[in-house]
Parts: structure tokens; C-alpha cells; sequence
């Protein structure tokens, strides 16, 4: 990544927005590092990493808008979900779809691959585009500023970032079941207020 430069830091960024396995902790801090005392030079790189990153997440929701839906309703019959879980999802993303898409970019697991219910769902395209590229300006920044400080010390970086993705990834997962939870439970209170209703 050295010799290639902002456009190595561009390239390897588009490969990890459409959700191959180079992760931007590394790819970001390295080129944070390697632009210590030269302000110019991090500046470029965090841009490159960013539009990188933005590019790749938009073939992704592109990708996703005209396949998506088809290969995720043929993968379903087999796994059990079915178009109404789709529906819920695309409601989802209509209602709060801008702060899960901008949120997401911050957690390991989810930050590429929330290009593909967004895109499923044929989110807004100015939205997305306005909170993925805030997102992955945010994140890659961040951790090429961690780099450009640090130097040398880069590597020692990278562990600690990874440890907290992993605490935002609990929390993440902890925070949509307890909303789904709460939607199961206040759809079956409703039901049961319709029977009695009837019933009376």
C-alpha cells in the first residue's frame, strides 16, 4: 500500500464497501502512519479512504437494488423468511433507515453489508448517499488520524479499535432484538385487544 498510495488506500476501500474481507482498521491507520508530518498527505489519504469506502457501499445498494430482492426471496424459501419479513424490513428502512445505514458504518460485520437492505429496500438514494458518505468520512478520518499520531505505533492501535467494534457489534445486536422484541409483543397485545373487542 505504500508504493500505491491514495489510490492503493481508494481501491482497497471500494473492495471492503462491497464487503470483500480488507479491513478498513488496518488499511486506515497504515495510511495514517504513513502520512506522519505531512499534513497534505493525510488529508488525501483520509479523503481517498473515505470516497473509497462511499464508492464501494454504492455499487453494493446498486447491486442489491436490481438483484437483491429476487436472490434474497429464492435464499428465503429455503431458510424459512418469507416477503412479509422483507416488507417489515423495507418499512424499516423507509422509517429509520438514514441513522442504521450511518450507525452501521461504525460496526465490524454490518458496516458494508447494510448497503444491501438499504438498496433491497430501495432506500432514498440522496439519503443514502448523504449518510453513508458522513458515515465512512467520520470512521476514515478517525482512524487515520489514529495512525498519523501514533507513527510507528500504529499496530498497537489496531487490537484496541477491533475490541471496541466487537462491544458496538453486541450493542448493535442487543438493540434490534430488543426492538423486535418490543414489536412482537405490542403487535400481540394489539391482537388480543382486537379479540376481546370482537368478542364484547
Amino acid at each position: 500500500m505504500s508504493t500505491l498510495g491514495p489510490a492503493g488506500v481508494f481501491l482497497l476501500m471500494v473492495l471492503e464497501g462491497i464487503g470483500l474481507p480488507f479491513p478498513s482498521e488496518v488499511i486506515m491507520v497504515f495510511a495514517g502512519f504513513l502520512s506522519t508530518g505531512n499534513l497534505g498527505l493525510f488529508i488525501l489519504y483520509a479523503l481517498s479512504g473515505s470516497i473509497g469506502g462511499f464508492v464501494g457501499n454504492l455499487l453494493l445498494y446498486y447491486i442489491s437494488v436490481y438483484g437483491g430482492r429476487p436472490l434474497i426471496l429464492f435464499i428465503g424459501k429455503y431458510v424459512g423468511l418469507k416477503e412479509e419479513h422483507l416488507v417489515r424490513t423495507e418499512k424499516w428502512f423507509d422509517a429509520k433507515g438514514e441513522w442504521t445505514v450511518f450507525f452501521g458504518r461504525f460496526v465490524p460485520g454490518f458496516r458494508s453489508y447494510m448497503s444491501i437492505p438499504a438498496g433491497v429496500s430501495k432506500m432514498n438514494i440522496v439519503k443514502f448517499s448523504i449518510f453513508t458518505f458522513s458515515g465512512s468520512l467520520i470512521w476514515s478520518t478517525a482512524l487515520a488520524a489514529g495512525g498519523y499520531v501514533l507513527g510507528k505505533s500504529w499496530n498497537t492501535l489496531v487490537p484496541i479499535i477491533e475490541k471496541i467494534g466487537l462491544f458496538l457489534l453486541a450493542i448493535f445486536i442487543v438493540a434490534f432484538f430488543i426492538y423486535f422484541l418490543y414489536r412482537w409483543f405490542a403487535k400481540r397485545r394489539n391482537t388480543e385487544k382486537s379479540e376481546s373487542a370482537d368478542k364484547s
